[in-house]
C-alpha cells in the first residue's frame, strides 16, 4: 500500500510541476519530441500503479421503483452526472468513484432494510438519500447506529438531522420554509386570512406547525386546518370535502398546502375544476418537477399550459432563471446527458454528490471502511463556516451544528406551466449593523420583521436579451461590437438609467426612449435596442485553435443584491419557435460562414458580485465574507471559436511547404558541392520557418505566454534541425570512410521525419 501511495505521489508531483509552467496542449506538443522516452517510463510504472485504481463507492438510496420513482430517478441522475464528471477528470487521487443504487420504494420498512444492507454489507463510504423525511428518519437510525455518513438533498423535516450527527442536509428545512411562506402570504401577497391543509407525516406536520406559528405571530388569521394521511385516508374523499368547504366560503382568503406532490396535485386539480380561484402557496413538494408532471397530460393543460398551476407560489431549492453560471452549465450538461431539463431534485442531489466527493477527497481513506466513514463524517462536519463553504449550483453550502445547510431559498411562481422566480423574494438579514435607518426601511416595506429577526424584500427584474449581431471582433484591441435588444419586466418602480454596463468601452446608459413600453398583469415592461463596443479579455493559449468568450455584463449602480436581483426571462427568451438564441445568432452576418469566427454557444445567467472594499462603512470594518456589499449582475456570455480551417489555408500551408523542403534535403547527397546545397536548403527552411512564426506572432497582441502555434513551430524547428544535424553527421562519416554509418543516418532521417510529422498531426487533430 505504501508503494502504491509513493507511485501516485510521484506521478502527481511530476505532472503538477510541469503543468504549472506549460499548458496541457503545450505539454502534449512537447511530448512529440519526448514521446519514446515517456512511453518507456509510463509502461515501466503501469504494473506498479494499476493496483491503485480501485473504486470508491457512494450509495444512493431512494424510490427507484413505485409511484415516486420519478423523484428517485432524478436523485440518481443528479448524482451520476457529478460522479461522471469527476471520473472524467481523473477521479479522486487516481481512484474511480462508483455509484451503487438501492431501491427503498419510499417505504419505511424497505428503507430500513436497504440502510442495513448499505451499512453492513457494502463498502459505501457515504450515503445520499432518502427522498421523503419520514423515510429518511428510518434510514437515519441505522446510519447513526452503524456509523455511516449520510446526506439528504430532499428530506426537509428538522428531525432528520437533529440528534443525528451522521446525517447532513444540503437544502433548507421545513422550519424555514414555513416561516418564509407565512410572511410571504401576509406581507407580499397581502392576504389577511389563510387555510391550511397538510400531510400527516414528518414533512407535513413540521411545515404546518412552523407556518401556523409564524402566521399567528404576524397577524395572519387561520380560518381552517385540514389534514390528510395519504397512507390511510381516501385522498379523493378528503380533497372533495376541502373543495366543497372552499366553494361555500365567499371570502376564503389564501390556501397554504403542506402536502406531498401527489396529494397536492389532486387538491389543486379539484379546486381548479371547481372554478375556485384563490392565492395558493406551498412547500418544496409543490415546487418539484414531479408535482408539475401530474398535470401535463390533462386535456385542459394540453390546450392551455399552466391552466392548473399558473399563479401558484411555492418554496423551492432550484430555479433555472435565478441560477448562476455554474448552474446554467449544469442544466446544459444534464440535458445533453439525459435528454431532458433538470428539476430541483436533480440539482440538489448534484450538490449532495459534490459535498460527498469533497469530503472523500479531503478525508483519509483507509483499508478499514468503518474508519474511513468516520473520517468522512469529520470532514463534512467541518463545513461550518461561510469562508470554507462549497459553492454549489444551488448556492453556498455550509452546515450548522445540526448538520443543516445555512442559506436562503428562492420563492417560485408558476407561469405558462413553468416554475419561475416570484416577482418578490425574501432574504434573511445577516448583518443588522449595515442597516442605516431600520425604521425608514420598515415603513417603506423594504424590510419585514419575522419572529425575532428581519428579512429583506427583494425586487426581481425579469431580464431578457436578443442579440442581433456580433461584429468587429478585435483580439488585438480586446474589443467587440454587439447589437441587441434588452428588456425588463418587474412590479415595483425601477430606474433604468441607473443600469451600468460593466465592460462597455464608453459609458453606456439606458437614457433613450424605449422601443416598447407597457403595463400588463401588474407588471411593467420596457424594451430597448442597444449597440455599443465592449471590452473582453482574450486568451490565446490555444491559438490558432482558440475559443473566446464575449461578455455583456451589467448591474444596477445603486441597489445591492438585497434590494434587487436580475433573473433571466426564460419564458420570454424561448418563445421563438424551436430555435435557441444561439441558433438565431448564427444566422447573422457578424458570425457568418466566411467570418474568422464560428459561434459555439450562448450562456445567459445572473450572479452575485461582492465588493472587496468596505467603502469606509464603519459597520463593515469587522464584517465577515457573507456580510460584504454584494450586487446582482446580469451576464450574457457568447462563446466563439476561430475558423481554424481558414487559418490553416492562409497561414499554415506555407509552413507545410517548408517542412517538405526540409525533408527533400535528406535525399541530396552530402558529398562535395551538394553538401553546400543540402545545408543551404536546410538553413533556408529553418529561416523561413522563423520568419513565418514572426509573421504569425504579429497577428497577436503583446502577450507574455506561449501559444499552441509556438509549440507547433518549436516542433518544426526540431524537425528541420534534425535534418541539418543528420547532414553534418553523414558528411563527417563519409569523410572518415564510414559509408555504412552514413547510409544508416540517411535511412534514419527519412523514416524518423514522416513518423514525427504523422504523430504531430495526429495529436493536433485529436486535440483540436
Amino acid at each position: 500500500m505504501r508503494i502504491l501511495n509513493y507511485c501516485y505521489t510521484g506521478f502527481t508531483f511530476f505532472f503538477s510541476t510541469i503543468s504549472t509552467s506549460l499548458s496541457l496542449k503545450g505539454l502534449i506538443l512537447l511530448g512529440i519530441m519526448l514521446g519514446s522516452a515517456t512511453t518507456v517510463l509510463m509502461f515501466s510504472f503501469v504494473p506498479v500503479c494499476i493496483a491503485a485504481s480501485d473504486t470508491l463507492q457512494i450509495a444512493v438510496v431512494g424510490p427507484i421503483s413505485g409511484k415516486d420513482q420519478e423523484g428517485g430517478q432524478a436523485m440518481l441522475d443528479g448524482v451520476n452526472l457529478y460522479v461522471e464528471e469527476v471520473n472524467k477528470s481523473g477521479g479522486i487521487n487516481g481512484r474511480t468513484l462508483e455509484v451503487i443504487a438501492y431501491d427503498d420504494q419510499n417505504n419505511k420498512v424497505t428503507a430500513r432494510n436497504r440502510a442495513l444492507e448499505i451499512a453492513k454489507d457494502s463498502k459505501a463510504l457515504v450515503v445520499i438519500g432518502h427522498l421523503y423525511s419520514s423515510i429518511s428518519l428510518e434510514g437515519g437510525k441505522v446510519y447513526k447506529e452503524y456509523g455511516i455518513p449520510a446526506i439528504t438533498a430532499s428530506a426537509t423535516a428538522p428531525e432528520v438531522t437533529e440528534g443525528n450527527d451522521w446525517y447532513f442536509r444540503v437544502v433548507p428545512d421545513t422550519h424555514l420554509q414555513g416561516k418564509f411562506s407565512a410572511i410571504y402570504i401576509k406581507n407580499i401577497l397581502g392576504q389577511e386570512a389563510v387555510n391550511i391543509v397538510y400531510e400527516e407525516d414528518a414533512y407535513g406536520t413540521t411545515l404546518q406547525r412552523s407556518f401556523e406559528q409564524t402566521a399567528r405571530d404576524s397577524g395572519l388569521r387561520i380560518k381552517n386546518t385540514w389534514r390528510i394521511h395519504s397512507e390511510i385516508d381516501d385522498v379523493g374523499l378528503k380533497v372533495d370535502a376541502i373543495t366543497r368547504a372552499l366553494q361555500l366560503d365567499s371570502n376564503p382568503g389564501a390556501l397554504f398546502v403542506a402536502l406531498q406532490d401527489h396529494a397536492a396535485a389532486r387538491l389543486v386539480r379539484s379546486m381548479r375544476d371547481a372554478g375556485i380561484d384563490l392565492a395558493i402557496m406551498g412547500g418544496d413538494a409543490i415546487g418539484s418537477e414531479s408535482f408539475q408532471r401530474q398535470f401535463v397530460n390533462l386535456p385542459s393543460e394540453t390546450i392551455s399550459p399552466g391552466h392548473y398551476t399558473d399563479g401558484i407560489y411555492a418554496a423551492t431549492f432550484f430555479i433555472s432563471d435565478i441560477s448562476n453560471r455554474k448552474a446554467r452549465q449544469f442544466s446544459k450538461a444534464f440535458k445533453r446527458r439525459f435528454g431532458k431539463e433538470p428539476d430541483d431534485m436533480a440539482a440538489t442531489h448534484y450538490d449532495a454528490a459534490a459535498m460527498a466527493v469533497e469530503a472523500i477527497r479531503t478525508a483519509k481513506i483507509e483499508i478499514d471502511v468503518a474508519q474511513s466513514r468516520k473520517n468522512i463524517r469529520k470532514r463534512l462536519s467541518r463545513f461550518r463556516y461561510i469562508e470554507t463553504a462549497y459553492k454549489g449550483i444551488t448556492g453556498r453550502i455550509f452546515f450548522d451544528v445540526h448538520g443543516n445547510v445555512v442559506k436562503p431559498f428562492p420563492i417560485g411562481v408558476y407561469a405558462h406551466g413553468r416554475l419561475i422566480s416570484a416577482p418578490t423574494q425574501l432574504g434573511p438579514i445577516v448583518n443588522m449593523d449595515s442597516i442605516v435607518d431600520l425604521r425608514k426601511e420598515l415603513e417603506e416595506g423594504n424590510i419585514i420583521p419575522m419572529d425575532d429577526r428581519f428579512v429583506y424584500r427583494t425586487m426581481v427584474i425579469y431580464t431578457g436579451i436578443d442579440i442581433n449581431e456580433i461584429s468587429n471582433v478585435d483580439p488585438r484591441n480586446a474589443t467587440f461590437t454587439a447589437d441587441f435588444y434588452l428588456w425588463f419586466r418587474h412590479q415595483r418602480h425601477f430606474d433604468y438609467s441607473k443600469i451600468e454596463f460593466l465592460n462597455a468601452v464608453e459609458d453606456l446608459r439606458l437614457r433613450d426612449e424605449p422601443i416598447m413600453e407597457m403595463t400588463a398583469q401588474n407588471m411593467a415592461y420596457r424594451a430597448y435596442r442597444i449597440k455599443g463596443d465592449f471590452k473582453e479579455e482574450f486568451i490565446f493559449r490555444d491559438y490558432p485553435f482558440d475559443s473566446q468568450t464575449l461578455s455583456i455584463r451589467f448591474r444596477h449602480e445603486k441597489f445591492n443584491s438585497e434590494r434587487l436581483v436580475f433573473v433571466t426571462d426564460d419564458i420570454g427568451m424561448q418563445r421563438y419557435g424551436n430555435r435557441t438564441p444561439a441558433e438565431r445568432l448564427e444566422e447573422y452576418l457578424g458570425l457568418s460562414a466566411d467570418s474568422p469566427w464560428h459561434l459555439q454557444d450562448i450562456l445567459v445567467f445572473s450572479d452575485i458580485g461582492a465588493a472587496d472594499s468596505t467603502l469606509g462603512n464603519p459597520s463593515m470594518f469587522h464584517a465577515k465574507a457573507d456580510t460584504a456589499i454584494s450586487y446582482s449582475r446580469f451576464n450574457v456570455v457568447t462563446k466563439i471559436e476561430r475558423n481554424a480551417k481558414s487559418y490553416v489555408l492562409k497561414n499554415l500551408v506555407p509552413l507545410f511547404i517548408v517542412i517538405l523542403l526540409g525533408y527533400i534535403m535528406l535525399f541530396i547527397s552530402p558529398e562535395g558541392p551538394p553538401f553546400v546545397a543540402r545545408m543551404s536548403l536546410g538553413v533556408i527552411a529553418l529561416l523561413t520557418a522563423v520568419f513565418l512564426r514572426m509573421e504569425a506572432a504579429g497577428q497577436l497582441p503583446n502577450i507574455g505566454y506561449l501559444v499552441a502555434l509556438d509549440y507547433m513551430y518549436f516542433a518544426v524547428y526540431v524537425l528541420i534541425l534534425s535534418g541539418i544535424v543528420i547532414t553534418v553527421a553523414k558528411h563527417w562519416a563519409l569523410r572518415r570512410g564510414k559509408d555504412i554509418r552514413a547510409k544508416r543516418l540517411d535511412y534514419f532521417g527519412r523514416m524518423f521525419q514522416p513518423i514525427y510529422i504523422l504523430i504531430g498531426i495526429g495529436i493536433f487533430v485529436y486535440i483540436y
